[in-house]
């Protein structure tokens, strides 16, 4: 009988732990969140190298800076780095962007992209998908995804032309 009685409460003691657990796992679930939001900037500094395999095949290092403006109206600086590899009309490149919010609170993510120059070279179509690295402030613990499709218009030259760029990012944060 001492045998049952012990098991029993074993049982008992299991599910105990097992709902607690379960309640906990409940409260702590983190939101998922989605902001669409529109990114404007311009180059700020290109070093552009040719690479010596090919016509036409560039490689090199330009820095971006601008507005991120959000569907909720809110407004940050944005700033990235980025290296990339052209050939031809297509290009492929790696930025790792910054925006800073007026709080203080800033997102970091990084991406990998591909671009499409038109046939006029007036314009080139871009495609980025990434994670986000960090994030401070009220994004402190961000985890998440972000797509940006954009366009650059004009010369991707500092002082000439400037890109546009519709983005989603979906996160969660730490529940607090």
């Amino acid at each position: 009988m001492n045998t049952k009685k012990s098991m029993v409460i074993w049982v008992f003691i299991g599910i105990l732990v097992i709902s607690s657990w379960l309640l906990f796992s409940a409260n702590s679930a983190k939101a998922q969140t989605t902001m669409k939001f529109k990114i404007f900037n311009n180059i700020i500094k290109a070093e552009v190298m040719p690479f010596p395999d090919e016509q036409g095949h560039l490689v090199g290092v330009i820095s971006r800076e601008g507005l991120a403006i959000f569907e909720n109206g809110e407004v940050g600086k944005q700033s990235a780095v980025f290296t990339f590899d052209t050939r031809g009309n297509t290009v492929k490149f790696e930025p790792i962007t910054t925006i800073s919010f007026p709080d203080g609170s800033s997102w970091v993510f990084k991406t990998k992209g591909t671009g499409e120059r038109s046939p006029d070279g007036k314009t080139m179509t871009t495609k980025q998908n990434g994670d986000f690295v960090r994030g401070t402030g009220k994004y402190e613990g961000i985890k998440g995804t972000i797509t940006l499709t954009g366009t650059q218009y004009g010369p991707a030259e500092p002082g000439k032309g400037h890109w546009i760029a519709d983005v989603t990012a979906t996160y969660t944060l730490p529940s607090k």
